[in-house]
């Protein structure tokens, strides 16, 4: 489906989607698995404190698209709110689509940014600055040091055993770039962000991603 058409259905979808929450299931029939309330508790590695930091660099300036699903389960509702996400990247430019509405766009010296703090991941989506692409990423990749690595870092991180990386907030706060808890996997061809999982005050954000390829085209970003 063109890029394009995607961006023309995001009005009529973020009204269904505000009108009623609808489930989303799999190719193969199945519903995405509710997330728990209950995460591990996380004792710190600073190891994995630096190796996060270099993978979401990487993930940050890598070229790719990836398509996938984006679900916000509410802790006092049934049935998630659930749709399609989709991300091109090939710096300096970059697209995403959340529930086919653009969330993100960011061409050279162009940015737009139709997202509340607390619903991206990336925590430097800033609009109209004038910055490039690199000076965002640089930007970006500050914030994220300050997170999980300074003196006054806002969360403990550990890697699992299956190669992700999971956060806990040390001092609970209302405003929290990626809530109590998250967890963050990458591809390790691609460099991209494969699934994500944010645990918020009243919800829980999963994004999983089904497809990836690093082959790009302008059609992309049409």
């Amino acid at each position: 489906m063109e890029r394009g058409l995607y961006v023309a259905l995001g009005l009529v979808v973020g009204v269904v989607a505000v009108l009623g929450f609808y489930a989303w299931r799999l190719d193969d029939g199945s519903i995405p698995e509710a997330p728990t309330t209950n995460f591990p508790a996380i004792a710190h590695e600073t190891s994995a404190a630096t190796a996060l930091i270099a993978d979401w660099e990487r993930w940050r300036t890598a070229t790719f698209v990836s398509e996938g699903t984006w679900t916000r389960t509410l802790d006092d509702v049934e049935v998630p709110l659930s749709g399609s996400l989709y991300t091109a990247q090939q710096p300096p430019r970059r697209l995403v689509l959340r529930l086919g509405t653009t969330i993100e766009q960011i061409d050279d010296q162009r940015a737009t940014c139709d997202s509340s703090n607390d619903d991206v991941i990336a925590p430097a989506c800033v609009a109209g600055s004038g910055l490039s692409y690199d000076e965002r990423v640089v930007a970006e990749m500050e914030l994220v040091r300050e997170y999980v690595t300074a003196e006054t870092r806002l969360y403990d991180v550990r890697l699992d055993d299956k190669g992700c990386y999971q956060l806990e907030i040390r001092v609970s706060r209302l405003a929290s770039p990626w809530g109590r808890w998250a967890e963050f996997c990458f591809d390790a061809e691609s460099g991209a962000l494969r699934r994500a999982t944010v645990r918020r005050q009243t919800a829980t954000d999963v994004e999983v991603v089904i497809s990836i390829r690093t082959e790009v085209t302008d059609a992309d970003f049409g």
